[in-house]
């Protein structure tokens, strides 16, 4: 999508008033990143990472074709220190992000380590976002509520189920599509009316700000506390990160060993 962000500058213009992150070269195609970096070698894992985020990815056959990724970005984005990352499905994997730590990539959005900031290996963790598509419903505004109580709150929005019925990578839920295809559009007012209900939640967001009750987008900071990482940072790391594999049918092998490895107790 990045890619064709070229043929729409108009678009870039509005995008850069905004902080932009990164959300991998292959959001849903096969191998996913839940599968490219489930082999026994960690380093294995590794290079691999760098060589696909580094890449433009077949969105059919997965196949690496030239140089794309995080470079896309940097050329569209030229002013842009592109150092946030957010794992699609919140499924991330060690070797992975220390990958995108090697290209500059020093602030994750996939865990749900800490309510805070915090720093481990040079990166630092951000808490686990909440939402994934605004209705305005009064659950939904007393979870906000609830949220904002916390040190930090992110929210996800995937603007596409404004204007679609169903997410557009269900195409990929097994295996690689034959050929891509739109989803589902919604009616003329049920857009209208998803993007009013977003609109008030800016206002809302707006006004809290106006007195002082919350910050909203500060500026990307490293973390000055440390995690002092346990056993149970791994295993619930783990847990949470595979969700989203087993909701694919996938099951890895080698995963839980990367996050063990990762978590080891350092002298950071």
């Amino acid at each position: 999508m990045a890619e064709r962000l070229f043929n729409f500058p108009d678009t870039v213009d509005l995008l850069n008033a905004h902080q932009i992150g990164y959300h991998t070269s292959s959001h849903s195609v096969h191998p996913a990143l839940f599968e490219f970096t489930d082999v026994k070698d960690y380093e294995e894992a590794f290079q691999v990472s760098l060589l696909r985020e580094t890449s433009h990815i077949n969105p059919l056959t997965g196949a690496l074709e030239g140089k794309g990724g995080i470079h896309t970005l940097r050329t569209l984005f030229p002013q842009k220190q592109i150092i946030a990352f957010r794992a699609p499905g919140q499924c991330w994997s060690p070797p992975h992000l220390e990958a995108l730590a090697a290209l500059g990539i020093d602030n994750d959005f996939s865990t749900n380590i800490s309510p805070y900031p915090i720093r481990y290996k040079a990166i630092t963790f951000h808490p686990y976002p909440i939402c994934g598509q605004w209705l305005g419903t009064p659950y939904q505004y007393l979870l906000l509520t609830s949220s904002l109580r916390h040190h930090t709150s992110v929210l996800t929005i995937h603007p596409s189920l404004m204007v679609n019925q169903l997410e557009w990578d269900l195409i990929y839920f097994k295996t690689n599509p034959t050929a891509l295809s739109q989803p589902p559009a919604r009616s003329p007012a049920e857009i209208t009316s998803l993007y009013r209900k977003f609109d008030q939640l800016l206002t809302h967001l707006k006004n809290l700000r106006k007195i002082h009750s919350i910050e909203i987008t500060p500026t990307l900071k490293r973390a000055e506390k440390i995690l002092r990482p346990t056993r149970f940072d791994a295993e619930k790391c783990y847990r949470e990160s595979i969700k989203w594999a087993t909701k694919h049918e996938y099951h890895p092998t080698f995963l839980f060993q990367h996050f063990t490895k990762f978590f080891e107790l350092t002298d950071e």
